[in-house]
């Protein structure tokens, strides 16, 4: 179904006859239970809008999203303006625009100098390459629960790899799958020291903002930990991600339906409770006076 928003989002007429037959089907049945709206989801699918939100509205100390731009031209004289603006430098990331709904999500790139950005394939949004001792912690949130996955990433790039690299092309898949051998992954024995390791009540606190901010339950966030500052850079946030890792995922799952099933329950009966009083209150005033009523009514005569 994610993939369908992706498409209706981006003008798929089918794709968005299927979406509006479901929010309407949503709307006239509201004893559903719907875990995660699809209005909330849908947000997710444009990766500059969710960086934007993080942006504005993370507020955490020592978390931060690294500096992005969106790149809508293929002109590169043009993207390198916009990139020195907006206060990117080399390496940076190049990502697609659309973070769902097809194999080319997942496709991106490094690019390390000017003479990559003729690379950089818009729509896509490029940001700041954060150094992190190729280590990635992807989060996989569940309700009020959440689960810590450590994958491999890229290496630390230093100002010389500027000169002597060309673009990387890699599908993040690949790149971070738990058996990744890549060559791009492999530290210096300088760097292998500078690891640090995450705080829990640091990720605790992402989890929880990172659900308040896009009002979502089922939700996966990618971290990773600067070096020189050890603070924490959330990279992506992806709308249902893969749970295979999670450990007790179906009983989360269950546990988180049932309280909002509860919670489902207790607002329809505060609704229909709502509705019967404000039905009795149109037929007192309609047809029958209150004493007080009557009383002021006979006063006034």
């Amino acid at each position: 179904m994610t993939d369908k928003l992706a498409h209706a989002e981006y003008g798929d007429q089918y794709a968005k006859a299927i979406i509006s037959r479901m929010k309407e089907y949503f709307y006239q049945h509201p004893e559903i239970i719907v875990i995660d709206p699809l209005d909330n989801i849908r947000i997710l699918i444009n990766r500059y809008k969710s960086y934007e939100i993080l942006q504005e509205q993370l507020q955490l100390d020592g978390v931060f999203t690294p500096r992005f731009v969106e790149i809508k031209s293929k002109n590169a004289i043009e993207n390198i303006s916009l990139l020195k603006m907006a206060g990117i430098k080399f390496p940076f990331l190049c990502k697609p625009l659309v973070a769902q709904g097809s194999n080319d999500a997942h496709k991106m790139m490094v690019i390390f100098n000017e003479g990559g950005v003729k690379d950089c394939q818009p729509p896509c949004v490029a940001q700041q390459f954060v150094n992190h001792n190729a280590i990635l912690y992807k989060i996989y949130i569940v309700g009020e629960n959440f689960h810590i996955v450590e994958r491999p990433s890229f290496k630390n790039f230093y100002e010389e790899d500027c000169t002597a690299l060309n673009t990387i092309f890699f599908s993040s898949h690949d790149i971070c799958k738990s058996d990744s051998r890549s060559k791009w992954s492999i530290l210096t024995e300088e760097d292998i020291p500078l690891t640090v390791k995450p705080k829990h009540e640091i990720l605790e606190k992402i989890v929880k903002r990172v659900t308040e901010l896009f009002g979502l339950l089922l939700v996966g966030v990618d971290v990773v930990i600067e070096n020189h500052t050890g603070k924490y850079a959330i990279i992506d946030v992806n709308m249902f991600p893969g749970y295979d890792s999670y450990p007790n995922f179906f009983e989360q799952l269950i546990s988180c339906i049932k309280k909002l099933s509860i919670e489902n329950r207790d607002l329809q009966q505060h609704s229909k409770i709502y509705t019967l009083k404000k039905c009795l209150s149109d037929d007192l005033d309609s047809g029958f006076e209150s004493d007080e009523k009557k009383k002021y009514s006979t006063k006034n005569k």
